[in-house]
């Protein structure tokens, strides 16, 4: 095993709207916080911190998690097959050892109150929608999907999932963190990281719920390591908190057609991950126009009032399906359009996209380094 140790120091005793925790992963220190908008009470527990501190340790080499406190009984064993997973996902990452730490009793929630992580995406909309008779609350967590820097499009996604909760009398928790520096640091984001984090703010919200959504990116079909995974979710719960990964039977299509039912839905839709100067969706990147996509097959992108571009098809044929989701979101797509025998130009364009030789994207690639390149020598100069 690794002589590597990651401790995590935390003063965190008390439920709080702010939890600091500090991680020194051999010769780093990560001073991260959790912080919640100041109506609701973060409750600092070694869940949490075992959940951030995992994946950056076997990435490491394993070594040793040293902490403080009491943890679940049913959490630290699920920790074992976690790490099983992870560690086939990514044979380099070796397992750590958590040492010596006392387990709580088996004491069911008494908590009411369910949760949704939410960010105004097709996924989790999904998952709002088809539960929303069950859930109370919707949870957005700033610094994940938004940077923290970017006040401006934290307050219009804000004011959107505030309206939504309003039309369904449902709560909002809106959680900031930086936690991301810790995870990208050392995994990528997507494939490996998001999972957890999603699983640390959780929780830090145990003390008020018993169970808690994580909406699926893919569906049962199209399944491969991914940080949020129907098989990896349910393991980091505890005896007093269920966490649900939810969706992965409906295609982003079908996902779309329950969305198109709702005019707030289609009022308030975000997707974009590019975000320019802010915007809440460009419409040009490819999450959005395959969004636009699922839209255009449900007959509700005119209605969705987020949109302000035209679907080109000029767009769509620019696609890179370079990666095994964005293979799978285009397949899903042109099948749902070979079902309704519509818009021929569309259905070509996708299987362009499909079948296009691999030049562009090495060229997009060679950009992509260009542009970081000359980024560092900004940064050096």
């Amino acid at each position: 095993m690794s002589d590597s140790v990651c401790i995590i120091s935390h003063n965190n005793s008390e439920p709080s709207p702010l939890v600091e925790v500090e991680f020194q992963i051999t010769d780093k220190r990560f001073k991260i916080y959790f912080k919640s908008d100041g109506n609701t009470f973060l409750f600092g527990n070694t869940e949490a911190f075992l959940a951030c501190a995992l994946l950056p340790s076997m990435k490491m080499g394993g070594g040793q998690i040293l902490t403080k406190g009491e943890v679940s009984h049913k959490f630290l064993s699920s920790l074992s097959t976690i790490q099983d997973i992870y560690s086939t996902w990514q044979p380099s990452f070796k397992r750590a050892e958590i040492i010596a730490i006392p387990t709580r009793p088996n004491t069911p929630s008494s908590q009411k109150r369910v949760g949704a992580f939410f960010t105004g995406g097709v996924d989790s909309f999904y998952t709002f929608l088809k539960h929303h008779d069950e859930i109370t609350d919707l949870i957005f967590a700033h610094g994940l999907d938004i940077k923290l820097k970017d006040t401006v499009l934290r307050e219009k996604v804000s004011k959107k999932i505030h309206e939504i909760a309003s039309e369904f009398g449902k709560n909002v928790i809106e959680i900031e963190t930086n936690a991301l520096e810790l995870f990208d640091y050392y995994v990528n984001w997507g494939k490996l990281g998001h999972g957890a984090a999603l699983a640390a703010i959780g929780h830090l919200l145990s003390s008020s719920f018993h169970r808690i959504y994580i909406p699926s990116s893919y569906t049962y079909s199209h399944l491969f390591p991914w940080g949020s995974h129907p098989i990896l979710d349910p393991l980091w719960s505890s005896e007093t908190l269920e966490f649900i990964h939810d969706g992965c039977e409906a295609t982003r299509v079908e996902k779309v057609a329950l969305l198109s039912k709702y005019d707030i839905a289609l009022q308030s839709l975000r997707v974009c991950w590019t975000n320019p100067d802010s915007v809440y969706n460009c419409g040009k990147c490819e999450k959005c126009i395959r969004t636009m996509i699922n839209l255009k097959i449900n007959n509700a992108l005119s209605r969705c009032t987020t949109f302000t571009e035209e679907l080109d098809i000029k767009q769509v044929r620019k696609i890179v399906a370079n990666t095994e989701g964005t293979r799978a979101f285009i397949q899903e797509n042109l099948d749902a359009l070979e079902k309704s025998n519509d818009d021929e130009k569309l259905r070509k364009a996708l299987i362009y996209v499909l079948n296009k030789p691999e030049m562009p994207h090495l060229k997009q690639f060679r950009r992509k380094i260009k542009k970081h390149i000359k980024e560092i020598w900004k940064r050096i100069f």
